[in-house]
């Protein structure tokens, strides 16, 4: 039971809810709800109807993706894009070009965050890299999520579709990954110590705990001590 706890903080956590905390009529409406048929008024009445609203509530509500984001089906899928919007902008060749990093954060609650990855291309678009219900991956936006976190880093080529395709992570959300998770997976894979983001994120440690690795990686947290590309300062 204690284990479901931590699953639960750190699940809902991870989700995207743009309130810290209900508001008065949010609270009026869950107590006109659990007092009406025993708490099962709003819930459909059929199996079916059952199983779609937990389907749609999970890839949904949880979801920290709106506005039906791009997500590319694979990791070659997703550098393909990313090439084909570089070309667009008149880069044919990135190679020689660095790419704007941060790792953002949405503050849920004082015991949960969001975290994810976030590249910004010279062409404006947004690279998302999440651990997300509606899979776990690059989404395409238009913007960054929400707060980004110090120090931020300048990736190579190289680098970002080394980052693209660790946030590739097979599973099911809540089940093999949450966000945390893959956060920690993409900066592992690129060397950089995560002490300086996972002391700003609620639940971040934790979420290392239930899905791992639960060991540390043991890269330095200094910024001075990462490849040049990687730090924007």
């Amino acid at each position: 039971m204690y284990r479901l706890i931590l699953v639960a903080i750190v699940m809902f956590g991870c989700a995207a809810e743009g309130d810290t905390e209900p508001s008065a009529d949010d609270m009026a409406a869950a107590d006109a709800w659990a007092q009406t048929s025993d708490g099962k008024a709003d819930l459909p009445t059929s199996y079916a109807g059952l199983v779609a609203w937990l389907k749609n509530f999970y890839a949904n509500d949880l979801s920290a993706v709106w506005g039906k984001q791009e997500h590319p089906v694979s990791s070659a899928a997703a550098v393909a894009r990313i090439r084909q919007m570089l070309a667009a902008g008149g880069i044919s060749d990135p190679s020689h070009t660095l790419f704007k990093t941060s790792v953002q954060r949405l503050q849920f609650s004082s015991v949960a965050d969001h975290s994810e990855i976030d590249i910004v291309l010279p062409t404006k678009q947004v690279i998302r890299l999440i651990g997300d219900p509606k899979g776990a991956g690059a989404y395409v936006d238009s913007a960054k999520f929400e707060t980004a976190l110090a120090p931020a880093l300048c990736l190579n080529w190289t680098e970002l579709q080394t980052a693209v395709q660790t946030s590739y992570q097979r599973g099911n959300y809540a089940l093999d990954f949450v966000c945390h998770n893959v956060t920690e997976k993409i900066l592992r894979s690129l060397g950089i110590g995560t002490a300086k983001y996972s002391a700003q994120i609620h639940a971040y440690s934790l979420a290392r705990y239930v899905w791992g690795p639960l060991l540390p990686s043991f890269n330095s947290s200094d910024p001075t001590k990462w490849p040049e590309s990687r730090s924007c300062n």
